[in-house]
């Protein structure tokens, strides 16, 4: 499968979700919205032709990321409580896209939990005392785990709001688990997975997947990476 053959479709659906939220406004160089249009038709028209460069040349996506980054959009949502919901997810999901990113869907959730549970099992397994901020983080991915396989969360999670101790175990670029077996590895994993929203390019289909995630079954359990 070439990867793309999801990619696209998913670009052109985030495109409409947010040009829907666009329709009151017109394409102009004037306003942030105008130019958010002019770049999700421009993404969404390469997309459909199946010639758009993945992933795509930052140049060509500086107005997605400037306009996101700088808050222009929170305007767009039918209410502030739906901001989230209704434009920063589908707005996020497309930057991960145009990077060459693949987005973490529900037949995927199994193998995610396999990558959870394995770091619960790093975790319970210590080679060294656990902080105070590492022992909290079980709790917090169980309720993950539990969460997700009842489908009572959808990644990305766009939030650390609920899980304190996860949060100051996993910081940016590093973990304070580096020094475990597996440790770093595991943890962006997982992070990457519930708070981004994306999954390994090797994940390209769910037998592929379950292949890939095959050695999480053993961590932990015989204190090997």
């Amino acid at each position: 499968m070439n990867p793309a053959d999801e990619q696209y479709p998913d670009i052109i659906e985030n495109c409409d979700i947010l040009l829907g939220r666009l329709a009151g406004y017109s394409q102009t160089d004037d306003t942030p919205e105008g130019r958010m249009i002019a770049q999700l038709k421009w993404l969404s028209e390469r997309a459909e032709a199946g010639t758009l460069s993945l992933p795509v040349p930052k140049p060509y996506t500086a107005t997605l990321g400037r306009v996101y980054t700088e808050g222009h959009l929170v305007r767009l949502a039918s209410s502030r409580e739906a901001f989230v919901d209704e434009v920063e997810i589908p707005t996020y999901r497309l930057l991960k896209l145009v990077k060459g990113c693949l987005l973490l869907k529900p037949d995927y959730y199994p193998y995610t939990i396999r990558h959870i549970d394995a770091l619960i099992r790093r975790l319970r397994q210590p080679s060294r005392p656990l902080s105070v901020h590492e022992q909290g983080s079980i709790g917090e991915l169980e309720l993950i785990k539990t969460r997700l396989q009842n489908r009572e969360i959808e990644p990305p999670l766009m939030t650390w709001e609920g899980y304190p101790n996860f949060s100051k175990v996993h910081i940016y670029n590093k973990s304070t688990i580096d020094d475990m077996p597996g440790g770093k590895a595991l943890c962006d994993a997982v992070a990457q997975m519930i708070f981004e929203g994306v999954r390994p390019l090797s994940w390209e289909t769910p037998l592929l997947a379950d292949k890939a995630s095959e050695p999480m079954l053993t961590i932990g359990l015989n204190q090997q990476p």
